[in-house]
């Protein structure tokens, strides 16, 4: 007597749509759990400050000399120094120079002074301090830390009871906060006069007209939110550059990958926390009032 047995018979579109689903639900579990690998890491760099403070302070003035100077070059193999005068010079021109021509086609071109205040303490400035601290000392972060991990000598600091996220990561978290405030302040100021020389001395206009629209919508605390935001911005930059760096793997070509990696992730993280902390600061209360 034959038996009878169920159906092998499945629709094409079936097992393509579950291996669909399978593998966006798999992928997003893995990315979760990625997520919170990095969480896990920066809790642990920044739960360290305390022991880092007491015992690596050496370590920690040694990197802070390499960040802000580098080698001692202007750009390629320097400090963050060299990068961030030259950006905010760059950057208070170009607003400088677009500004009061798009506010001058309706004559409001005396309103520039009310642009630099505005767009370079709250937007550009951070941004740019942002940026130009990734590329010049994130990446070179990342690809020490790599290199140490791939040459195993972060396994011989644990070898020797020296912690390794303390004395290599959490050195560099302090470093960079140190370094970024008087570097951005300079950036700032920088930013600032680069506008006013493009608004007095290429476009021949009044010094007070710039000046009074300037010093009225300046505020001290949209300076302090400022420089918040350029230290926010910076801890997270040495976050995921040293994560990357740290997990590297795979010779030097891993390293490679990871340097990659990590300016993808932190020009993504910047500009998404950028909206955040604007949201914040600013979000229902610009502080600005045209008119009224």
């Amino acid at each position: 007597m034959a038996t009878s047995r169920p159906s092998r018979y499945f629709p094409d579109e079936l097992p393509a749509a579950a291996r669909s689903v399978w593998n966006f639900t798999k992928g997003a579990g893995g990315s979760a759990e990625y997520l919170g690998h990095q969480i896990t890491f920066v809790g642990l760099v920044l739960a360290a400050i305390p022991q880092t403070l007491r015992r690596y302070r050496r370590q920690t003035g040694i990197l802070l000399v390499d960040m802000t100077w580098g080698n001692g070059s202007i750009i390629v193999g320097g400090g963050v120094i060299g990068v961030l005068v030259f950006m905010g010079i760059a950057v208070g021109a170009s607003v400088g120079i677009v500004g009061f021509s798009t506010l001058d086609m309706v004559g409001m071109g005396s309103l520039t002074g009310f642009i630099s205040a505005y767009v370079n303490t709250r937007e550009m400035a951070p941004m740019i301090a942002a940026i130009g601290f990734a590329a010049q000392a994130g990446c070179r972060m990342t690809a020490e830390i790599g290199a140490m991990r791939i040459s195993e000598e972060i396994d011989a600091l644990e070898a020797q009871g020296i912690r390794s996220i303390p004395f290599v990561v959490t050195t560099r978290v302090i470093a960079g906060i140190i370094i970024i405030v008087p570097l951005y302040v300079l950036t700032l100021l920088l930013a600032y006069g680069s506008c006013a020389f493009m608004v007095f001395f290429v476009h021949n206009q009044s010094q007070g007209v710039y000046k009074h629209y300037f010093d009225s919508f300046v505020h001290p605390v949209d300076v302090l939110y400022s420089v918040i935001k350029a230290v926010v911005f910076v801890v997270i930059i040495i976050a995921i550059q040293c994560y990357q760096g740290y997990y590297a793997g795979g010779g030097p070509e891993g390293v490679g990958m990871a340097s990659g990696r990590a300016i993808r992730a932190s020009l993504v993280a910047v500009v998404l926390f950028d909206m955040l902390l604007t949201l914040l600061f600013w979000g229902n209360n610009p502080g600005i009032q045209i008119s009224g």
